[in-house]
């Protein structure tokens, strides 16, 4: 389980990260994007079982 303290030393770090790499970004929209996306692979998924996997493959476009 994820405490307080461990969601700020988090959030701490991930902010150093933001502004190490966020000048490779030339504009603030892109710099908020890339932040967005970091976030969002870092969103906690809820466990998949056999149950609610789809049942067939999906076809290629």
């Amino acid at each position: 389980m994820i405490t307080e303290r461990v969601a700020e030393q988090w959030e701490l770090e991930l902010d150093d990260l933001f502004v190490t790499i966020g000048h490779r970004f030339g504009r603030v929209e892109l710099r908020r994007r890339m932040r967005d996306c970091l976030r969002s692979l870092l969103v906690p998924v809820p466990p998949r079982t056999a149950g609610n996997w789809p049942s067939r493959q999906a076809t290629p476009p």
